[in-house]
């Protein structure tokens, strides 16, 4: 169930549609020796890759205007979201840096990206 996007869609409350998803990879090294032995670490201070596949509900094409605009003001930038099921916001990428477009009716606009956590500055 989405949350409430009764709103003007933003990247700071953006709304997700229940077709959206979240997948989560964990990074690891791993060695291999001659033996036949395998040696596995995690990689990095923060190896959980988190990834969302953005849908977001169908928009007025006044507010997917502003949105797309917010979208290419950002850029390679981060910012802050709360996703469903957190309770606290973090910040997230568009990654990668694009983003389709859908037509339901001629008078909405469906975004689809995808997010990925970000940990850097």
């Amino acid at each position: 169930m989405p949350a409430d996007c009764s709103q003007v869609i933003t990247l700071e409350n953006l709304c997700v549609a229940p077709s959206s998803s979240k997948q989560e990879s964990f990074r690891s090294v791993q060695q291999r020796y001659g033996d036949g032995y395998t040696s596995r670490r995690q990689d990095g201070i923060n190896p959980v890759i988190c990834v969302w596949n953005i849908a977001t509900p169908p928009m007025t094409l006044e507010n997917a205007a502003a949105f797309e605009q917010e979208l290419i003001e950002n850029g390679v930038g981060f910012f802050a979201w709360t996703p469903p099921g957190e309770t606290s916001p973090s910040n997230w990428i568009v990654d990668p840096v694009t983003w389709q477009i859908s037509y339901p009716s001629p008078t909405f606009a469906v975004f689809s990206f995808s997010l990925r956590k970000w940990y850097g500055t």
